[in-house]
C-alpha cells in the first residue's frame, strides 16, 4: 500500500500543475544540513515495524511521526492534528496523485521555520501540505496516524543505516564504508528517484530485465507493472488471488502471485510475493519495505549505494495475508477494514469495510502494532475477530493456497 505511502508524487496534467510540482521539487535545493558541533552521525528515535519512521522537531516543536519515503520527490506533511496545530500559510496550489484509480489529491505548498533530526538542523524548509483526511487515500480521518513523509529532498543529504528488527535509524554526514558480510547494490538517482537493475522470473521460461525503484514507502515486497510483462509478450501464469491497493488517487485492485525469482544485481530472493499493477505510480516497478526488512541495510545517498547485510538466523519468505482483510490503524489504537479479499477466509463472513476491529484472538487491538497484525493474519489455524459493530465476533479459518503461499 503506497501510502502516502504513497507518495510518490505524480503530477496532474494541468500546466499549473506541472509548473508548480517542479517547482516545489527544487525549492529545498539550497538548504543545508547543519550538525551540532563535532558530529557526523546522528542516532534518531524510530520506529520500523512495517516501514521506517523517524521522530522530528517543526518550528521547535517535538514529536512529529515521519515516515521515510525513498519513493517520494518531495517532502509531504499530512493534516494530522500535531499538523494542523502548527497553522501553517497557505502557498502556491498544489495537485498529487500516488497509486489509486480515482482523483488526485490536492493541497498547497507550504514553508517551515526549521526542522531537527537529532542532531541536524535544517532552516527554511519547504513542504507539500496536503489534506489526506478529505482524499480518497482514507477513508475516515483517524487513520492519520504520522505526521508525513520526508521524501528525497531530505532524504538525499545522509547514508541512512537502518535496523528494522532493533528498532535503530541513524543518520551519517559520511558515505558508508562497512566491511561486513551482506551484499552492496548500486544505485542511481533519476527524476529525484532512486533506481535499481533487477532481473525477473516469472516462470515458464520467462525472464525479462527491468529497472526498479527503492520505495520505502511501500509496505510491499514487489509491485510488478504489469503493461512491462504484456509489452514481452509474457503472461504471469501461476496463481493468483486479488488484493487492493490505496494511494493519494484513491483505490486500486489488483492481482497478486508469487514469482520464482527475483535479482536485484547481486541479490538473488526466491518465491516473491508480487502485486501485479496496472500503471501506478509514474509507471514504475518498485522494491518494498518488507524486502528490506529481511536485512540491516544502509541507504548511501553520498555514493549511491544500498548495503544489505542479512540477519544470522533469518532467510528470506515472504509473509501471506491469509486472512484476506486489509485493515489501517487508527488514532484510538483499533483497526480499521479497509478491503477484503475475494475467495480469502474473511470474505462471506459478513466482515465488512468500515468496520472498527476491536481485538484479535482475545488480545485488544490498541496492544497490537500493524506489524503484529501482519503476523497474525499470516499465521495459518483459527482466529477470532471482534469488531465494533452490532459487538460482533467472528471465527475465521487462515490457509495456505497452493501456488500462492505454498509451493
Amino acid at each position: 500500500m503506497k501510502l502516502l505511502s504513497i507518495l510518490v508524487c505524480t503530477v496532474a496534467l494541468s500546466g499549473c500543475s506541472v509548473a508548480n510540482y517542479v517547482r516545489l521539487k527544487y525549492e529545498n535545493d539550497d538548504i543545508k544540513p547543519q550538525w551540532s558541533a563535532k558530529k557526523s552521525k546522528t542516532q534518531l528515535k524510530a520506529d520500523t515495524g512495517v516501514k521506517p519512521y523517524v521522530y522530528m522537531s517543526i518550528n521547535g516543536i517535538s514529536g512529529f511521526k515521519m515516515m521515510l519515503d525513498t519513493g517520494a520527490s518531495v517532502s509531504i506533511l499530512k493534516d494530522s492534528e500535531k499538523v494542523k496545530a502548527l497553522a501553517l500559510k497557505e502557498g502556491y496550489p498544489l495537485e498529487l496523485g500516488g497509486w489509486g484509480d480515482g482523483e488526485n489529491s490536492y493541497g498547497f505548498q507550504t514553508e517551515v521555520q526549521s526542522i531537527k533530526l537529532g542532531d541536524v538542523k535544517f532552516d527554511g524548509v519547504s513542504f507539500a501540505y496536503m489534506p489526506v483526511t478529505q482524499s480518497e487515500y482514507f477513508l475516515r480521518p483517524d487513520e492519520a496516524v504520522y505526521d508525513g513523509v520526508l521524501g528525497h529532498d531530505i532524504l538525499k543529504h545522509f547514508a541512512w543505516h537502518i535496523d528494522p528488527r532493533a528498532g535503530k535509524i541513524e543518520i551519517s554526514s559520511q558515505s558508508y564504508n562497512g566491511h561486513d558480510q551482506g551484499v552492496t547494490l548500486p544505485m542511481r538517482v533519476f527524476l529525484s528517484k532512486l533506481y535499481l537493475d533487477s532481473k525477473i522470473d516469472l516462470g515458464g521460461n520467462q525472464t525479462m530485465e527491468q529497472e526498479v525503484v527503492l520505495d520505502t514507502g511501500s509496505r510491499h515486497y514487489f509491485k510488478l507493472n504489469n503493461y512491462y510483462v504484456r509489452d514481452e509478450g509474457y503472461t504471469f501464469k501461476g496463481k493468483t488471488v486479488i488484493g487492493s491497493d490505496f494511494g493519494l488517487s484513491g483505490q486500486t485492485i489488483h492481482h497478486r502471485g508469487t514469482i520464482p525469482q527475483l535479482q536485484i544485481s547481486d541479490l538473488k530472493l526466491k518465491h516473491v510475493k508480487t502485486n501485479f499493477i496496472e500503471g501506478g505510480d509514474d509507471g514504475k516497478s518498485v522494491i518494498g519495505s518488507s524486502i528490506l526488512n529481511h536485512f540491516s541495510y544502509v541507504i548511501d545517498y553520498h555514493n549511491l549505494k544500498l548495503h544489505l547485510k542479512p540477519y544470522a538466523d533469518t532467510n528470506f519468505k515472504a509473509r501471506y495475508n491469509l486472512l484476506g482483510m486489509e485493515l489501517r490503524k487508527l488514532t484510538n489504537g483499533a483497526f480499521v477494514v479497509r478491503y477484503v479479499m475475494p475467495d480469502m477466509a474473511a470474505f462471506g463472513s459478513g466482515i465488512k469495510v468500515g468496520d472498527e476491529v476491536l481485538s484479535f484472538n482475545g488480545v485488544s487491538a490498541n496492544k497490537l502494532a500493524q506489524k503484529e497484525w501482519l503476523e497474525l493474519s499470516a499465521t495459518e489455524g483459527k482466529h477470532r475477530l471482534c469488531i465494533a459493530r452490532d459487538n460482533q465476533c467472528f471465527e475465521l479459518l487462515a490457509k495456505n493456497i497452493e501456488g500462492y503461499s505454498q509451493w
